[in-house]
C-alpha cells in the first residue's frame, strides 16, 4: 500500500492541474490512462482478474489520498470500483467476473451505477424503469431513464435497476440488476453543469428498447434491491474516506494560511477565532 500511495502523491504532484480541470469541466485523457497505469481502476478487484486485490482498509486509504489530490479523479474511480463494478464483485457468476473484472482491473473498460432516477434514489423500490422478460425468456427488453450517473458519458459497462414487477400500485415492486453494456444500445445525456467536482462526467441514461441477455442478471431476479443496498453499503467506504482526505488537505492548508497571513504585527493563527 505504501508504495502505491507514494505512486499516488508523485503523481498528484507532477502531473494533476485541478484549477484547469475545473475550468475545462473535464479530465485529460492522458490523466486517466496515467492513473490505468498506475493500478487506479482495479483497486478492490482480486489479483486472480488482473487487480490489486487490496483489502477493505488498504483501498479506503488510497481514496483518502486520491480524495486529497483532487475530487473529480476520485469520484471517477470511486463510482467504479467502489459501486460500478461492485455489484460483479458481490454478486456475479464465475462467467460474469471472467468475462468483465480483467478489463475493468486495467481501465480499458469502465464501469458505473445506474440506480437514480427523478422520483427515486436509494428508495429503490420507487423505480419505474422497468425490464420485461421476453416470451421466450431469453433476454429482457429495457425502458425509462436514469440520473445523476457518475461516469454517465464514456462507461463502457453499467449496473442498471430496473422494474420487473407490474407498474400498478396493488403489485408488491420488486427490481433485478443488470449488466448492461453501452453497445446495447442506449444513450446518455450531456455532462451536467455541477457546482463542484466539475471534471467527473454525471449524466442521464435513457433505455429504450434496450435487450439485456438473461444471463446478464446480476444476484436473483426480482431481488435488485438486496443487490442495490449492498453494493451501497460497501461502497459509501470509499465515499466517507475520500471526505476523510479533502478534510485533512484543507485543515493543512488552513493551518498554512494561519502561520503565513500576520495582522497587527503577529499571525492571525495566534488570535482567537
Amino acid at each position: 500500500v505504501n508504495l502505491v500511495l507514494d505512486n499516488i502523491r508523485k503523481f498528484g504532484e507532477t502531473e494533476v492541474d485541478s484549477a484547469k480541470i475545473d475550468r475545462d469541466h473535464a479530465i485529460p485523457a492522458e490523466l486517466l490512462e496515467k492513473m490505468k497505469q498506475l493500478g487506479l481502476f482495479g483497486l478492490n478487484i482480486p489479483e486472480e482478474y488482473g487487480g490489486l486485490g487490496m483489502s477493505c482498509s488498504a483501498y479506503t486509504r488510497v481514496m483518502q489520498e486520491v480524495a486529497s489530490i483532487d475530487h473529480s479523479l476520485a469520484v471517477t474511480i470511486g463510482a467504479h470500483q467502489s459501486i460500478g463494478l461492485k455489484g460483479i464483485l458481490l454478486f456475479g457468476t464465475e462467467e460474469q467476473k471472467k468475462k468483465y473484472l480483467p478489463k475493468l482491473a486495467t481501465g480499458e473498460r469502465v464501469a458505473a451505477f445506474a440506480l437514480t432516477e427523478p422520483g427515486a434514489g436509494s428508495d429503490a423500490a420507487s423505480i419505474i424503469t422497468r425490464a420485461e422478460l421476453s416470451e421466450d425468456g431469453e433476454s429482457y427488453k429495457l425502458n425509462g431513464s436514469k440520473i445523476w450517473i457518475t461516469n454517465g458519458g464514456f462507461a463502457d459497462v453499467f449496473t442498471v435497476f430496473a422494474r420487473t414487477s407490474a407498474l400498478d400500485p396493488g403489485v408488491k415492486p420488486r427490481t433485478t440488476a443488470l449488466i448492461v453494456e453501452r453497445g446495447a444500445g442506449f444513450s446518455n445525456g450531456p455532462n451536467e453543469e455541477k457546482m463542484g467536482i466539475r471534471g467527473s462526467s454525471t449524466t442521464e441514461l435513457f433505455f429504450d428498447d434496450v435487450h439485456v441477455p438473461r444471463e446478464n442478471v446480476l444476484g436473483e431476479p426480482g431481488r435488485g434491491f438486496k443487490v442495490a443496498m449492498e453494493v451501497l453499503n460497501s461502497g459509501r467506504l470509499g465515499l466517507a474516506s475520500g471526505c476523510v482526505g479533502a478534510s485533512k488537505k484543507l485543515i493543512a492548508m488552513s493551518t498554512a494560511r494561519v502561520k503565513e497571513r500576520k495582522a497587527f504585527g503577529r499571525p492571525i493563527g495566534q488570535f482567537g477565532m
